[in-house]
Order: structure tokens, then sequence, then C-alpha cells
């Protein structure tokens, strides 16, 4: 059966139905590895650096990938760089609430399982994460959006079954 499952969770009633369908699947499979993923999509200016003959320079841009951006140097020149207070720590506590939140849940199943957070993109995160870290299955949650708004902000479940490489398992 499946070996290496992941959820997408977001705190939304869907993919609180989708974490107790992983639990329910890693109960009965319990040589499964469960891996519950959450994605910090907040929408900011990404701060890169660029390297170029020995010296360094700040690059501002929306769309510097934070799969890179988090390996490149916290600070630069004698004076550094610091990231705003205020964007480190909303950043910081959606992670921290986001990972205590699913923590709390696998505990009260006693269920192990590996928290992990990613930050971009959901759409397109999650199915690097299932290519990097050969997921059999992945678990979400149908988002109930309808009407209007699905046409207007786009379903991440619809496109994660489209780009997905592995089985989908969408539930209600």
């Amino acid at each position: 059966m499946y070996q290496n499952l992941a959820v997408a969770y977001d705190g939304s009633d869907g993919s609180k139905i989708a974490l107790e369908k992983a639990l329910d699947i890693k109960k009965s499979f319990p040589e499964s590895k469960l891996n519950v993923i959450y994605v910090n999509e907040e929408v900011r200016e990404s701060i890169g650096f660029m390297e170029a003959g020995g010296a360094s320079a700040p690059v501002v841009s929306a769309n510097v990938d934070s799969n890179y951006a988090q390996f490149m140097p916290p600070e630069i020149g004698e004076e550094g760089y610091r990231v705003p207070k205020d964007y480190a720590d909303d950043s910081i506590g959606f992670s921290k609430h986001m990972h205590n939140s699913i923590q709390q849940q696998l505990d009260a199943h006693q269920i192990e399982g590996n928290v992990l957070a990613l930050e971009g993109n959901a759409a397109k995160m999650i199915p690097a994460f299932i290519e990097e870290q050969q997921i059999d299955l992945l678990i979400i949650g149908n988002s109930g959006k309808s009407g209007l708004q699905k046409f207007f902000v786009g379903s991440v479940s619809k496109k994660l079954l489209k780009e997905a490489s592995c089985s989908v398992l969408v539930v209600k």
C-alpha cells in the first residue's frame, strides 16, 4: 500500500478533515511515514543576494524563490540587512501557531509524524515537495469554494490534482 503519506494542512475545515483521514490511514498502516505540511503563502517581497566578483548586493524581488532564498546570507556588508521586525514576527508567529496546532493533533492521537513548513505558493511548493520526498499519497481537503469565488480565486485542490506526481485523495 502507501508507504509515504503527506497531508496538506492550512487550518481550514477541509484540511482538518484531510488530517483526520490521514491519521486514520496512518493507524491502519503504522509502518507508513506521515508528513503534515503547511505553506506560508504570505505575499511579500523577498530579499536575496547576488554575488559577482567577490562583492554581494541585495536583490529585492517578489519572485525570489524561497527555496533558494533560505540559503542566502541574512545580512550584507558591515551594516548588514535585517528583516523588518513586523514581518519576522508575523511569519514566525504563523509558523509557530501552525506547527503547534498540528503537533497537538498528532499527540492527541498518539501518532508519530513529521510537521513541515513550506514557504511560497502552495500550488507550486506542494508538488515540488511530493517529487523531492517521493510521496505515494497526498491527502487534501476540498476547499468548499463555489461559483465566482472559485473561478476568480482558483482552487489549490484542483491544481494539486493536476500537478501532483502521486495519487491524491480529496476528502470532503
